[in-house]
């Protein structure tokens, strides 16, 4: 018995001697996602980190070389084609890491690649170190048209050709319903970032109203007791969110500030209680 254990400690031994430790790879690279699906031409924040794990100073992006590279492609296409547009990479080069340092960045996917389609998109974020590529998990993230709830057109005095289209469309995003204006010009094509506007109760009909002047005015139900009321300026060049205001319900605030007074109405019945029932008991 004793003969038998000693065999299978040096065979044990054996093996991890073989294994060795663990070999750290000189980098570690990292992408996240605040939501994976956004709504058409909404800008698409993704936050990148890169931490050097060697001993020593480490530059990346040495040269033409890119510091770190976003692959996009669409889901389904056989040639893989990349949607990258910024052919430098996504990060200030040449990049140097201190020994052990981890830089952080934000990038918005949306301006970094063409995913200016509805569908589904492979992501993923690498580095090359020493002729080697180290990249993060493929990453699926999908672009959808929303489902419209309301649109409207602004025409612009004295050129009657050139007309800006509303659409208010609404998505889930962290399990809430939320609601987004889309913006484009006709005929030129022009898009404008897709805007969120908060989150969103159908209970009643958005109301969209476009002044003479280029203020438009949005006021929608975003809970039972709140509505959001957004404003922006739209001229013929851009267009600017001016306010976001929440407003509460005149029909329901009587019982929003009777609801938040129900705990100390309780206890004050509670104590009458309990003074009736000490006096009854003298």
């Amino acid at each position: 018995m004793r003969l038998l254990t000693t065999v299978l400690f040096c065979l044990g031994s054996a093996v991890l001697f073989a294994a060795g430790p663990q070999q750290l790879r000189p980098v570690s690279v990292g992408m996240r996602f605040e939501a994976l699906s956004y709504v058409l031409d909404e800008e698409i924040p993704v936050q990148l980190w890169v931490r050097n794990n060697t001993a020593s100073t480490l530059t990346l992006g040495k040269g033409s070389l890119p510091a770190g590279v976003l692959d996009v492609y669409r889901v389904g296409d056989p040639q893989k084609r990349s949607l990258s547009l910024d052919r430098g990479g996504c990060l200030p080069r040449p990049l140097q890491l201190k020994p052990g340092e981890e830089r952080t960045f934000r990038v918005d996917l949306s301006k970094a690649a063409d995913v200016s389609s509805e569908g589904k998109y492979f992501v993923t974020f690498g580095v090359v170190v020493r002729d080697t590529r180290y990249e993060t998990e493929i990453k699926v993230l999908e672009i959808v048209p929303g489902s419209l709830i309301s649109e409207g057109v602004q025409i612009f005095a004295g050129k009657g050709y050139q007309q800006r289209n509303f659409k208010l469309v609404r998505w889930p995003r962290d399990h809430v319903d939320r609601i987004f204006l889309r913006i484009e010009d006709t005929p030129s094509g022009v898009v404008f970032p897709t805007v969120m506007l908060g989150a969103y109760l159908p209970l009643s009909k958005p109301r969209m109203n476009i002044a003479p002047s280029g203020e438009i005015t949005i006021l929608h139900r975003a809970t039972p007791e709140y509505y959001v009321r957004n404003v922006f300026w739209s001229l013929e060049e851009e267009f600017v969110r001016r306010s976001t205001q929440n407003l509460l319900d005149p029909a329901t605030a009587d019982t929003a500030r009777l609801n938040g007074m129900k705990a100390d109405l309780e206890e004050v019945i509670d104590k009458n209680d309990r003074l009736k029932e000490s006096l009854r008991l003298r």
